[in-house]
């Protein structure tokens, strides 16, 4: 009989860093950036305090739907009543108004940064509201499928402009 070895600390902590990691995006990266570059170390304890939190709560999620074979809103649901699901109803409205600002904001910067049109403030809008057109146009027309299709494609072609402007150099 093979005797049990104990779990080393990365197989215990790896899994919940990985997933938590997954969730860092091209707009946490834009804007994490402007606000180092204003506030400086100032606001580091934040990305510290978040990582824990986002790492935290990534496993207790993951632990109870591996335990429990359900989701965690079905869980709240099941335990505490129907009258959860409204409030996360609430909850995820607000929560999808306030990403989908952050992402067109983002877009926004970006694009201000590649193609600046008039003053700072009003590009950066332009843009935002150019790029959230652009992506309801692929989804309204081209369903998710299409528009997973064209991110990938301008994935990969942005990786090869930078590998071509990078061996220019």
């Amino acid at each position: 009989m093979s005797e049990k070895r104990p779990l080393s600390l990365f197989a215990i902590l790896g899994p919940g860093i990985v997933t938590a990691a997954t969730g860092v995006g091209a707009g946490d990266l834009i804007t994490a950036s402007l606000a180092g570059s204003e506030l400086g170390v100032a606001i580091l304890w934040a990305a510290v305090a978040g990582s824990v939190l986002k790492w935290t709560l990534n496993e207790g999620v993951a632990r109870w739907q591996m335990a429990t074979g359900t989701t965690l809103l079905e869980g709240w649901v099941t335990k505490l009543g129907r009258w959860i699901q409204w409030v996360f109803l609430v909850y995820f409205l607000f929560w999808s108004f306030a990403v989908g600002g952050a992402l067109a904001s983002a877009c926004g910067i970006a694009g201000t940064g590649f193609l600046p049109i008039g003053d700072v403030d009003t590009s950066r809008i332009i843009w935002g509201i150019v790029h959230s057109l652009i992506g309801l146009a692929l989804v309204w027309f081209g369903g998710y499928a299409f528009f997973e299709k064209s991110s990938r494609r301008a994935e990969r072609a942005g990786c090869w402009a930078s590998l071509a402007a990078s061996a220019a150099r």
